[in-house]
């Protein structure tokens, strides 16, 4: 896969997260199999489960109702994931790189972390990434100066009608 196709499917994940109700951290995800999508998925709660305000700002309480973005993507997928790639707009959690490598997923690409959020899970990413290694997935962790938008050939048309949709809704 090229730095281009990278870009474009953790614009895509970014894109995603935007659709997750969490007030503080955002995630999307997006499985692909060489340049085609197979699954997409947010942190939220499950259907069903009420996304009160109340749960969403009791952190603990949160975090024990959330499903994450790679694990509702798996999910959703409904086929064979092996030598899959997923794209997070985070580093996956030690307990969704345990379910990526049980999938038999053969990389996961993300954008590396923030000084905040390494602060708060420094710790975890380096469990996913012991595992990563021990189950010979390939990890590509881009830094956010480093993913290339001119080189991904995303272009929105200057006029018309998609312009019209994309202004209502962005």
């Amino acid at each position: 896969m090229s730095k281009k196709w990278d870009t474009r499917f953790l614009g895509l994940a970014a894109h995603i997260s935007a659709w997750s109700k969490d007030p503080s951290s955002q995630v999307g995800a997006v499985i692909t199999d060489g340049n085609r999508i197979v699954s997409l998925g947010y942190n939220g709660f499950a259907a069903g489960v009420v996304d009160a305000p109340e749960r969403l700002t009791d952190r603990d309480r949160k975090l024990n109702l959330t499903i994450h973005a790679e694990e509702n993507a798996m999910i959703f997928a409904k086929r064979d994931l092996s030598g899959c790639t997923v794209f997070v707009t985070h580093p996956p959690c030690p307990r969704c790189a345990s379910k990526l490598i049980q999938e038999e997923v053969g990389r996961v690409v993300y954008i590396a972390p923030s000084e905040d959020f390494l602060s708060r899970w420094a710790e975890d990413l380096i469990l996913s990434k012991e595992m990563y290694a021990e189950a010979g997935v390939e990890v590509t962790e881009y830094a956010l100066d480093d993913i290339d938008v001119g080189n991904a050939q995303i272009t929105i048309a200057p006029g018309g009608y998609f312009k019209q949709v994309l202004n209502r809704i962005l």
